[in-house]
């Protein structure tokens, strides 16, 4: 059902819900947040030096007082730091993965003790952690990355055919399945997906493309065109997933693609993530918008299609240069 009509500008706030420093919510917010850190380069030495980590999440205090924290991780609560500091009892062992180990071991003994709820919605997908001056590989699975406030990355495609009788646009709208654990029954991007560790952008976008609207994969990586990012700090709502996760972390980085695509190819759901792809017009889809009626990240990514071809300008959009400037917000790690 539409809700009040909606600026283009509380879409976007809606979605980057974190304040900003210089904004009055942001010291209330952020004051009780534990810092994930880790060594921003893997070695041994300085592990009691703090300039020797990078922050690279934020942790909710309930959540560092529920998690059962193993001997891997060090915590400390006048600092409302956690951090994994180099294993010195075992010094003489391949480290490489160490982190990644420690991480997985953390979230497993979590999810087997039921601590964290949204633990129990695991994937069996794993993210790279960002932020880290070695570029070093460490891994956190999908569940984990709101319960460690991780910077995550996506792809999300638009999608958009041209018609002949007047070479208008028309986009293709998918409609969320009402069995979805998050956003059940609303609008959304033409396909997108989280980039798990071992694939690239594109390689991403073919997969999510075949498995979300049966788009044969050999084209799509062919006519799929890189066009975008936009980027948001998320405060999580009952919508994410229930009243369980509610303010969870989740900054994040969406990779953007246009796609357009031939009259004869019709996206079709293929794996129960979408009940049905819509045809709309750009001006159905912007009412659509200003409704409420789009998964919170999707609004933004339209927003940005939007922006890109011309529909929000300066001459009908009195928040523009805000408006451009806020979907592209500085991840800081």
């Amino acid at each position: 059902m539409a809700g009040r009509v909606k600026t283009f500008l509380e879409l976007v706030k809606e979605c980057d819900t974190l304040p900003y420093p210089d904004e009055a919510e942001y010291g209330r917010l952020t004051s009780g947040y534990y810092y994930f850190r880790l060594k921003k380069v893997w070695r041994a030495g300085d592990d009691d030096v703090s300039s020797s980590y990078a922050t690279i999440g934020y942790i909710l205090p309930s959540v560092a007082a529920s998690m059962p924290w193993t001997d891997k991780f060090r915590v400390d609560h006048d600092t409302r730091t956690i951090s994994i500091p180099w294993p010195t009892a075992t010094t003489g062992d391949d480290h490489s993965s160490y982190e990644t180990d420690a991480i997985a071991e953390q979230l497993q003994i979590a999810r087997e003790s039921d601590r964290i709820p949204i633990l129990r919605k695991w994937r069996g997908e794993l993210y790279r952690i960002l932020g880290l001056e070695d570029g070093r590989d460490v891994r956190i699975a999908r569940a984990g990355s709101a319960v460690f406030g991780v910077h995550t990355i996506g792809v999300h495609v638009l999608g958009f055919r041209r018609d002949d009788d007047d070479n208008g646009l028309r986009l293709w709208i998918p409609r969320r399945s009402p069995m979805k654990q998050t956003f059940p029954g609303m609008l959304d991007n033409t396909v997108g997906g989280g980039l798990t560790a071992d694939e690239d952008a594109l390689g991403c976008l073919v997969r999510e493309a075949h498995e979300e609207a049966s788009l044969p994969e050999a084209w799509v990586r062919e006519h799929a065109r890189p066009v975008s990012t936009i980027s948001y700090f998320s405060i999580r709502d009952e919508r994410a997933g229930g009243p369980e996760e509610v303010g969870l972390l989740q900054p994040a980085t969406q990779v953007l693609y246009d796609l357009e695509l031939p009259a004869d190819m019709v996206p079709q759901p293929l794996d129960g993530e979408v009940a049905e792809f819509l045809l709309w017009t750009p001006e159905e889809t912007l009412k659509a918008l200003r409704e409420g009626q789009f998964k919170l990240n999707s609004a933004v990514a339209w927003i940005d299609f939007f922006i890109r071809h011309g529909y929000i300008n300066t001459r009908n959009e009195p928040d523009y240069l805000e408006l451009v400037a806020r979907i592209h917000r500085r991840i800081w790690f």
